[in-house]
């Protein structure tokens, strides 16, 4: 497992889009209802090294399956960045808390980016970005009780999570990504000619 320049150049350039992502997703929250005041992530104290330890922790973890180290790296980076959702809240503004904790941002981050980055091993790219979201609520799950709108914008309601399901989560980011990598192995492996 060695990192290359290009390794590096693709987790900066797909971390600054999903972060642009994450936190553009949570401008939307502004305009739909039952929004309350949005917390400032600094005045809280959200953005601590636990806090962006555990994640990166909880990524790496799952992520590991891929068995390469830019996905690895990856898993982790994302699984951080999707706070960035946190950031509507430096604004004063009323919205949704967490609106980046969703399907639905899952969903438009894995198509938007998968499009941008299509060169790439697309397949593990997408399992990267759509299981961040997993990783990320396993972890929040583990450190306390929190809610999360996982079906908004089409149901805004918090929904909570017994700490013990944090276990779940980070084994269904484990077992997609090791799907998706398995057959993503195979399938270029079946693609390449063996010369003798």
């Amino acid at each position: 497992m060695r990192l290359e320049k290009k390794d590096i150049l693709l987790i900066i350039s797909v971390s600054l889009i999903y972060c642009s992502l994450s936190a553009g997703f949570s401008l939307i929250s502004t305009v739909l209802p039952d929004k309350t005041a949005l917390a400032n992530p600094i005045e809280r104290g959200s953005l601590n090294i636990k806090e962006i330890t555990g994640h990166f922790l909880w990524g790496v973890v799952a992520a590991t399956v891929t068995l390469q180290i830019r996905y690895i790296l990856l898993g982790g980076t994302l699984a951080v960045l999707i706070d960035s959702d946190h950031l509507v809240g430096l604004l004063h503004v009323e919205g949704l808390p967490r609106m980046s904790h969703s399907i639905a941002f899952a969903i438009i981050a894995t198509t938007i980016l998968v499009i941008i980055f299509r060169k790439s091993d697309y397949y593990r790219l997408g399992a990267i970005i759509a299981t961040s979201v997993l990783t990320h609520i396993s972890y929040d799950a583990f450190d306390g009780e929190f809610g999360f709108p996982i079906f908004t914008p089409f149901m805004n309601k918090i929904i909570q999570f017994p700490k013990a399901d944090w276990i779940l989560f980070e084994i269904a980011a484990i077992s997609i990504l090791g799907i998706v990598s398995f057959a993503s192995t195979r399938k270029r492996s079946e693609g390449k000619v063996v010369s003798i």
